[in-house]
């Protein structure tokens, strides 16, 4: 599964049969003949005109069911979605064809509440009959779903229990796994997390040209996945690193027999032509792409006519601004971006304006640096996922070999000593079995852990905070009613200097740091408390009050249990770590319960953090009462000076008078 992967429509799709299908039972489909060996010589096309033949003269529902399924397979494959839709529709799958049903949740993608119930139910399925290959698969095609509506966090924790699985599964599914979890990393990660997504897609390149010869069907999905890891290593180099000359590199090595991507390689090869200022170079890979395939898909032949208008435009031939305003609202979220972007650097004016237009139009709907931060933090939760995947692959091999010495010098021992430990080892499979079956009803849960929980530090992250905020707010409203004077208090903690650590010790030291960072913290603060990773190196914490002048001394206590003590870190020298401190107490009003949005308190609390950090470092600065709540908006939009200054707020802080200083 692929961005730009491209199926060609060769002929008019043949319509299914329709009927009920109840009666029909595996063993039912199991007694069926299976189809002739020439069918598998025929062509896409000579495939669907050979089904729709032997359908017309079908005489049983188990036989129609298993033609309808075979073409249902042949649109999956050739990537025709439009035409796999409606198969899947007129010829529903079985409950106990597993296969069938997942290529039929791969077809509907518009309703993401409803795919996304298809997929977790076919996942469970799939897990209960033992079938992990299939269950990565699924959650790995949730998660590209979950990618192409713009969930990019939950598109990343999908992949995690993908590759939680993946070491159970074949070394295809696992390969497919890690190369869509690059493709992710590519799209929606920073430029760290882009060069991370290239060399883990030029790795898979090196292994799979170092495996020996295999049969042919092996050899051609080898071949498939050289092809379009070369094509996504391009668009990579085109779209997000604008290394035009490293992007021709990668497009030229696509084998042009891959039709799939011969057009995409094209156009996106004269895009980085015209780029580099290379007029003719453009023009001739223009006329190339004119003859090449068109896609099935009319998503991916609407964008990929924009560039080709985009390009004309660039080496000044006549283009047409109309294929450009008809993107799909299916269009990859980093396609438009790229595109968009492109047209607001034309000079042209209407190019440049219906670029300006819908760059606005996706800021609001996308919201692109949430949607970044989000998918940057949850990039480094797979990240992390597949080193632990990795360091426990070569554990088991460890074992293993431990295990097999062990076995050598035990056939020295005594008949008795052998009988002993068969009867061990028959306990210990037992005991597997038992634990197999318990895990299978535990994975579900697990995936629910894995999407609150921050995989470096252990800690709750922002997905459980909005969860779980609610009840802190209702907290302090009921005391606000009964008088007893009980508040909360947000306080956002950053670690001062944290860039200069990773640069100067490398990120492993980092990650400790950030790792002892949460333990201190933690031993700080109440179990009560809410301690959140709120991302990179900044942390949440949400306390409660009981006496006015508490938030004070949390905040001193977490100042001082940070830098009191140097971080001691594997093969460095003792480091010595500070954080600043910017917080908010929940404000207090007479006679009134006060209805304040935790957006606003975080956002204060930034406020505060920032004056800490722009003074200071190594303090805090807390604003304790908000004295304006109708003015909240015009607060959050000034400095924090400016609103002491008017009588709005009133602000705090562990160095002199903020009031002087500022």
């Amino acid at each position: 599964m692929s961005l730009l992967l491209c199926g060609l429509l060769f002929v008019t799709p043949a319509s299914a049969v329709t009927e009920p299908q109840h009666n029909i039972s595996a063993a039912d489909l199991k007694q069926l003949p299976p189809l002739p060996d020439e069918y598998q010589q025929l062509s896409y096309a000579e495939r669907l005109s050979w089904l729709t033949q032997q359908l017309q003269k079908a005489n049983s529902a188990a036989r129609r069911y298993q033609l309808n399924n075979e073409m249902a397979y042949q649109h999956f494959i050739n990537s025709d979605n439009v035409s796999l839709l409606q198969i899947c529709k007129a010829a529903k799958p079985l409950d106990f064809d597993l296969h069938y049903r997942y290529m039929c949740a791969t077809s509907n993608s518009e309703n993401l509440e409803q795919s996304v119930r298809e997929y977790m139910q076919l996942y469970d399925d799939a897990i209960s009959a033992k079938n992990i290959d299939l269950a990565t698969q699924v959650v790995s095609g949730l998660a590209w779903l979950q990618s192409t509506h713009g969930d990019i966090a939950s598109a990343f924790r999908s992949y995690e229990l993908a590759m939680s699985l993946a070491k159970q599964a074949s070394p295809e599914a696992l390969n497919d796994v890690m190369l869509n979890t690059a493709a992710l990393y590519v799209m929606y990660g920073d430029k760290t997390y882009v060069q991370k997504g290239v060399q883990l897609q030029q790795d898979t390149i090196k292994r799979l040209r170092e495996l020996p010869a295999q049969n042919p069907e092996t050899t051609a999905y080898v071949n498939d996945i050289l092809a379009l890891t070369h094509h996504n290593i391009g668009v990579a180099f085109a779209l997000h690193l604008q290394d035009y000359q490293q992007a021709l590199h990668w497009f030229l090595q696509v084998d042009p027999a891959h039709k799939e991507l011969r057009r995409s390689s094209l156009l996106f090869s004269a895009l980085s032509a015209a780029e580099l200022q290379q007029k003719a170079e453009a023009q001739r890979l223009l006329m190339d792409a004119a003859k090449a395939p068109r896609s099935a898909e009319p998503t991916t032949n609407l964008y990929l006519d924009c560039y080709q208008q985009l390009v004309l435009q660039k080496i000044a031939e006549p283009a047409n601004l109309q294929l450009c305003q008809q993107l799909s609202v299916q269009t990859p979220l980093e396609v438009r971006l790229d595109l968009y972007k492109r047209m607001a650097l034309l000079e042209q004016a209407d190019w440049r304006l219906v670029g300006l237009e819908k760059l606005h139009q996706l800021f609001i709907s996308k919201l692109e640096s949430q949607l970044k931060q989000s998918a940057t933090q949850s990039a480094s939760n797979a990240e992390l996922s597949r080193l632990q995947l990795e360091s426990e692959l070569k554990t088991q091999l460890l074992e293993k070999e431990q295990s097999l010495k062990k076995a050598e010098q035990e056939q020295h021992k005594s008949q008795m000593m052998l009988t002993v430990a068969a009867v061990a080892i028959l306990l210990l499979v037992l005991l597997v079995i038992t634990i197999q079956l318990r895990q299978n009803r535990k994975l579900a849960k697990q995936f629910e852990s894995l999407s609150v929980l921050d995989g470096l530090t252990g800690l709750h992250n922002r997905r459980y905070f909005e969860q779980n905020i609610q009840r802190e707010l209702n907290y302090v409203r009921r005391s606000q009613q009964d008088g007893t004077g009980h508040t909360i208090a947000f306080y956002l903690l950053d670690i001062d200097h944290f860039k200069k650590i990773n640069d100067n010790f490398g990120h492993d030291a980092g990650d400790e740091v950030l790792v002892e960072f949460a333990r201190r913290i933690k031993q700080a603060i109440r179990e009560t408390d809410m301690l959140i990773r709120w991302g990179g190196e900044e942390f949440l914490l949400v306390a409660r009050l009981e006496q006015k002048t508490d938030h004070h001394h949390i905040a001193e206590r977490i100042r001082t249990v940070v830098n009191d003590q140097p971080f001691v870190l594997a093969n460095q020298n003792p480091l010595v770590v500070s954080c600043t401190i910017g917080a908010v107490v929940y404000p207090q009003a007479k006679n009134e319960v006060v209805q304040m949005d935790w957006q606003h308190l975080v956002q204060l609390a930034d406020a505060a953090l920032y004056l800490g950090k722009h003074k200071a470092r190594n303090c805090w600065v807390c604003v304790d009462n908000i004295l304006d709540l109708a003015a909240i908006e015009q607060i959050l939009q000034q400095d924090l000076a400016l609103s002491e200054s008017r009588q709005q707020i009133v602000l705090s802080s562990s160095f002199q008078s903020v009031a002087t200083t500022l």
